[in-house]
């Protein structure tokens, strides 16, 4: 409902801004635009949508709240399991940089050859 009266809203101000009628169309739409929100059904609907509004904001607070909490809990749980994979392979290449260093000093006691060089 709300879009159908922001359209019709925006397409009025397009139609004033773009027309050369000037300002005899501006009060044309403008009486239509009051006689289309006086008539009693507009209105009626208009009422309906305030007591659903109404009715079901604290219900919606209440799912939104609950859904933000979950949400919180599955980043928590999704850092938690980034950070351990993190330290798992900075374990792994420190073991392997370790390997791969004692490897170089060993061959550096060989004979004939020459590493540091």
């Amino acid at each position: 409902m709300k879009g159908k009266i922001l359209f019709v809203a925006g397409a009025a101000v397009g139609y004033v801004l773009g027309a050369r009628a000037g300002r005899g169309a501006y009060v044309k739409i403008k009486s239509q635009a009051e006689s289309l929100w006086e008539n009693p059904s507009v209105q009626k609907t208009v009422h309906q949508a305030e007591d659903f509004v109404k009715e079901n904001a604290p219900v919606v607070g209440k799912k939104l709240q609950g859904a933000a909490g979950d949400a919180a809990s599955k980043a928590k749980s999704v850092a938690s399991k980034a950070s351990d994979k993190a330290d798992d392979v900075a374990d792994s290449a420190k073991t392997r940089a370790e390997s791969a260093g004692s490897d170089s000093e060993g061959a550096a006691k060989l004979p004939g050859v020459n590493v540091g060089e």
